[in-house]
């Protein structure tokens, strides 16, 4: 059987094939509707238009207090930091590295640290005046001195 040019196609206007589209709008809805439900809103605080930042836990480091260096030199002379602190070697008390050794123990408990003392002393002081020194540590209640040759 042949077809002419003029005959009608097997596919005329009455009988040209539709496509449902119903099925296809319902997966839509359906795909819609889980995203909405699955996603997390972020939540906006009530009555302020920003967000806050959440709580952090921070490691801080502690403070440490500088050693402190003790020099005598030959004549007897004691010097706290190059600085010269009691000149008179025949003052036993040693009143000024006293108060000096004092502050710098409370600044060091202050610090949560500990106070940490260096003597340096020359071969030609007489051993008193060194004794002198480590009494002032004492009174200043510091439990750690070294000492530097």
């Amino acid at each position: 059987m042949k077809y002419d040019r003029h005959q009608r196609s097997p596919f005329s206007r009455d009988d040209e094939p539709e496509l449902n589209i119903s099925p296809l709008i319902d997966v839509a809805f359906l795909l819609l509707i889980y995203f909405l439900v699955t996603t997390t809103l972020i939540k906006q605080e009530a009555d302020l238009s920003m967000t806050l930042p959440g709580v952090s836990q921070v490691q801080s480091q502690p403070v440490t207090v500088d050693q402190m260096m003790i020099e005598i030199d030959a004549t007897g002379v004691i010097l706290v930091n190059r600085e010269p602190v009691d000149t008179d070697p025949a003052n036993h008390h040693a009143p000024v590295l006293t108060d000096r050794l004092v502050r710098y123990a409370a600044a060091a408990r202050i610090a949560q640290s500990e106070a940490l003392v260096v003597v340096k002393c020359d071969g030609r002081v007489p051993e008193q005046r060194f004794i002198d020194v480590l009494n002032a540590c004492a009174k200043a209640n510091i439990k750690n001195v070294s000492i530097s040759p």
